[in-house]
């Protein structure tokens, strides 16, 4: 199911829903970190010079002699935190244009803020002791930040002038720091990012005709089916070719209730589905690519500040999902809280769908469970004749107070080189690189499923959660009951349309000012 890719409920980055702000557990490499340094609270400016020095020191002790990477868990209110590439000619962002800064002196310390999962911090700190280690002029001190604490924390650096050097965000949260001009504008640093990263990941990060960040890594969603539960029905296998309409004729037939009755049976009891045929229904705004694989478009100008749910081609484009969920039965109207499959999580995850949307991500969850033999596809074909799909991103900003902008352009360089982004997030599984060049390091051969390559095809054609700007958080709270209302039939879709517009708007008006 397309995931929410932020804090606020459903598993966009690949994020839990029923629990906001959190991404779930991936599979990934494995390492024993290096210690934390933790702290009750974030340690001030001369506290992390103190702790920079005693701690290089023992990383030399510890581990090897110019180890000098400090690592910081920064305290939060929230609790929880939450193969090989070939070099491309240099360019913007590669090691070959990469300036190394002063080869004397005293090190530039650099704070470098991550908010990552427990497998993906495995993978990402001891490849920067590497990348620290190739770089005298640096020290970094790697803070560290809880998922679903992002939003909090940057904005409370902001507002108290002490953002780091550079931070690593979640996409979807980054416009509303991006539009403060919190960050520095990189346009003229990468000339032509088209040339080097996939256009949905780099979309998120630019504004008023600028780019204010470079993505290092996405999401996208591509379809997974079952093998089990369609050969149980004697159903042929999704192909790339597949339709939405062919998804939802196996849907229909692929549900099945305790007796194994089918929607179309006689006497099928829809308070005892067991079985659905597709992970969920089009429950929030974020899955506005259903909506335009079927015609319509949630989004009635470019950076989605007004949005449409009375258009006609958009209503109807609803009206299709709402009845694959309220009539049919098919999908889910709770995909991830539970009320229906029992178990909070994904539906197709938890072995009670056969097929679903869902990210890249879900490959890893899926491989270390073993308890599914499943299969993907591309993303399914719309009536345009067009594949759609959503994608969650991540990438790297430089404060704007930087003392050390320099220095902070040659790290996010570093961080975005294709071999580190294999390494670090594509061969680990942990996601897929944003660079067309590292990409392909997201698929291994030696694991399922077999037909990796339609994340490359999703990567081709994947678009950024829209809105995205600082009120979509508000206007998903003020439009998220009434999606549910529409696929229980508790209110009729040509006023459940009016409403959600209404509020949609309401809430998002603030942004249309900027």
């Amino acid at each position: 199911m397309h995931r929410l890719p932020w804090a606020l409920g459903g598993r966009l980055s690949g994020i839990d829903r029923a629990t906001p702000g959190r991404d779930p557990a991936r599979s990934g490499a494995t390492y024993a970190p290096v210690s934390f340094l933790r702290a009750p609270s974030r340690p001030s400016q001369q506290q992390r010079s103190s702790v920079s020095h005693r701690a290089a020191g023992r990383h030399r002790t510890l581990f090897r002699a110019s180890a000098r990477l400090v690592v910081i868990a920064v305290a939060s209110a929230a609790a929880g935190c939450g193969g090989p590439v070939a070099s491309p000619a240099a360019s913007a962002t590669s090691p070959a244009a990469t300036a190394t800064g002063p080869a004397v002196g005293e090190p530039v310390s650099l704070r470098l803020q991550v908010s990552l999962t427990p497998e993906e911090l495995a993978s990402f700190e001891p490849a920067i002791e590497v990348l620290d280690d190739a770089h005298p002029e640096w020290t970094i001190v790697l803070e560290t930040v809880p998922q679903g604490s992002e939003v909090e924390r940057v904005t409370s650096q902001l507002a108290g002038d002490d953002l780091p050097d550079v931070l690593r965000v979640q996409g979807l949260n980054v416009q509303q720091w991006i539009r403060r001009e919190a960050f520095l504008d990189l346009s003229g640093r990468i000339p032509d990012p088209a040339a080097e990263f996939y256009p949905g990941p780099v979309e998120q990060f630019g504004w008023d005709g600028r780019l204010w960040g470079v993505p290092d890594t996405a999401s996208p969603e591509v379809v997974f089916y079952n093998r089990a539960m369609f050969d149980a029905a004697r159903l042929a296998y999704p192909t790339r070719d597949w339709t939405y309409d062919d998804m939802r004729a196996a849907a229909i037939e692929l549900t099945l209730d305790g007796a194994g009755r089918q929607p179309d049976d006689p006497g099928f009891d829809p308070a005892a589905i067991r079985q659905w045929g597709w992970n969920g229904g089009l429950t929030y705004f974020w899955q506005n690519e259903l909506v335009r694989a079927l015609g319509g478009d949630l989004c009635a100008n470019a950076d989605c500040t007004e949005m449409s749910f009375t258009d006609p081609a958009t209503a109807a484009a609803i009206e299709w999902w709402v009845t694959f969920v309220r009539d049919e039965h098919a999908a889910l109207y709770d995909p991830y809280g539970g009320s229906q499959t029992g178990v909070p999580g994904d539906p197709f995850l938890a072995g009670a769908a056969a097929m679903g949307s869902n990210g890249w991500f879900a490959v890893g969850q899926l491989n270390a469970a073993g308890a599914i033999d499943y299969g993907v596809v591309p993303p399914l074909i719309g009536v345009d004749g067009e594949r759609h799909t959503s994608l969650s991103t991540n990438g790297y900003v430089i404060a704007a107070t930087s003392a050390h902008p320099e220095e902070a352009w040659a790290l996010v360089k570093a961080l975005v080189a294709p071999e580190f982004l294999a390494s670090t997030w594509g061969r680990p599984g942990h996601a897929v690189p944003a660079r067309v060049d590292a990409a392909e390091s997201a698929i291994d051969a030696g694991h399922a499923p077999s037909n990796q390559d339609a994340v490359l095809e999703a990567m081709a054609v994947g678009r950024v959660f829209r809105p995205f700007t600082a009120s979509a958080f508000a206007a998903f709270g003020a439009t998220v009951d009434v999606f549910t209302q529409l696929n229980t039939g508790t209110i009729d879709l040509e006023a459940g349309l009016a409403q959600l517009e209404a509020a949609a708007n309401a809430a998002l008006a603030p942004d249309r000012a900027q």
